[in-house]
Parts: C-alpha cells; structure tokens; sequence
C-alpha cells in the first residue's frame, strides 16, 4: 500500500510537470525545444523540431503510464488507467488553449494515449516476467 501511494504522488507531480510544460507560451515551448534539438542533433542529424516535439509528447506520457501502472490497482480492473490517460491528455490539450499562442491538437490527444499505453504496457510487461520468474 505504502508503493502505491508513493506513485501516485509521482504521477501527481509528473501531471504537474506535463501540464506546466502546457502553460509555457508558444516561445518558451520553441526556446527548449531548440535547446533539445540542437543536443541531440549531434547524433541525430536528421532529427526536426517536429520530432522533437512529438518524441516529447510521447515520452512524456510513456513514464505518465509506467507511474500509474505502480500507483494503480489493477485487480480491481483494467478500464481505469486508460480513461486516466485519455482524460490527462485531454487535460493536457486544453491547458494549451490557455498558453500565448498555443493551441490543442487531437492529434496530440492520440500521441499522448499511445505514449501511455506504451509506458503501461512496458511496465506491465516488465512486472508480470519478475512476477512470473519469481515463482
């Protein structure tokens, strides 16, 4: 019991951390995504603002969805944690309206929701094999 709720005190602060992103204005967001940009594109030259922005959006959701698959209960049902990350990204999407010259993507929405399912599934995965070889 103690695990989870050190989780789901993670996955509060990783909300805040995704959310606080959301709120910076259009040129705040530009100015890091540049800094990233410009770091990785030493190994990767390839790599635009547009990947970066949405590796982030993925990633960002990937460890949402590994934090909740600790803070979640999942005998009680699997239905919860994805409703949880459809409403986060919704959340997430809508913030953005707030935010100078930001706006919410649907597209977004989607990305976010396959970065979770991929952080919850790795995870899940993860734990099930210790789990399994355990026994």
């Amino acid at each position: 019991m103690k695990r989870r709720r050190v989780f789901w005190a993670l996955t509060a602060l990783w909300l805040l951390f995704i959310w606080g992103h959301s709120l910076l204005p259009a040129s705040a967001s530009r100015e890091e995504s540049g800094h990233w940009l410009a770091l990785l594109q030493t190994w990767l030259p390839w790599l635009t603002d547009y990947l970066i922005r949405k590796a982030a959006h993925f990633t960002e959701y990937a460890v949402l969805g590994a934090l909740l698959f600790g803070a979640a209960d999942t005998r009680r049902g699997l239905w919860f944690p994805p409703c949880f990350g459809v409403l986060a990204a919704l959340a997430d999407e809508t913030v953005q309206l707030f935010a100078a010259g930001r706006s919410g993507q649907i597209s977004d929405v989607w990305l976010d929701l396959a970065g979770f399912l991929a952080g919850w599934i790795v995870v899940g995965g993860i734990a099930y094999f210790l789990r399994k070889r355990k026994t």
